[in-house]
């Protein structure tokens, strides 16, 4: 989603699910229906509970650009407008709007040989299952908590890989920043690899074997989006 400089969303909204920004570029103040101000800045999260009205506005100097986020699928007519910004008085109290800033997620090196030559990459999490109940969780006590998806973003360095890995559910990435060369390993189409840069998405069925490799001059900054929140051990590396 792009939001030009000085503009905003009209009115209010709010969804059947919950949704969940990822700022790529510029700063976004997002605002409920009690007029509570959230301002976020690139690589901070907005997480919005479904049913929390809500709209955002460009309230920065460069155009805003985001990736959102659905925790489910979205019927067409489930979500509700207020284009005069109106809420009615009787609406039910809702949970408040989370941001995760990036700047107090520390990049975690727990991912296999992360910390190796020829495998260096870091990473983060914005939305996770509970560590307590055996969910993956890089950034603890920071990052959302959700029990429907897990969101987070593999930071590869210049000439470095990520091991290759499958695990049991989909997962999309989308680049950030940079480029790279992903591999895969597929039953039905064998090994095959595609060059993947800014903004290009990338589909992984479950039990799809994949691997990213930063051919570039900067560091490759991968975001990932999982289907359902990964436990501890779900990740298989190959």
């Amino acid at each position: 989603m792009s939001l030009p400089v000085g503009q905003r969303q009209k009115g209010l909204h709010y969804h059947s699910v919950t949704e969940i920004y990822v700022i790529l570029k510029g700063e976004l103040e997002g605002y409920d229906h009690t007029g509570h101000p959230h301002r976020a800045g690139p690589l901070d999260c907005m997480y919005i509970p479904k049913g929390v009205p809500h709209g955002v506005r460009n309230c920065g100097s460069e155009d805003c650009e985001l990736v959102w986020v659905h925790d489910g699928i979205e019927k067409i007519g489930t979500s509700q407008y207020f284009m005069d910004g109106v809420v009615p008085a009787d609406y039910p109290p809702q949970p408040d709007i989370t941001i995760v800033r990036f700047a107090d997620l520390e990049p975690s090196y727990a991912p296999f040989k992360a910390k190796e030559v020829e495998w260096m990459r870091w990473v983060v999490s914005w939305v996770a299952g509970r560590e307590e109940e055996g969910y993956e969780n890089y950034n603890p006590g920071v990052a959302a908590v959700s029990e429907k998806c897990g969101i987070g973003m593999t930071v590869v360095m210049p000439g470095q890989k990520s091991v290759p890995y499958s695990q049991k559910d989909a997962e999309t990435l989308v680049v950030m920043k940079g480029k790279g060369l992903i591999n895969f390993a597929e039953e039905s189409k064998g090994k095959w690899r595609e060059e993947i840069r800014r903004l290009d998405g990338v589909y992984v069925p479950g039990c799809a074997v994949r691997g990213v490799r930063n051919h570039g001059d900067e560091p490759l900054f991968l975001m990932w989006v999982q289907e359902r929140p990964q436990r501890v051990g779900d990740v298989v590396y190959h």
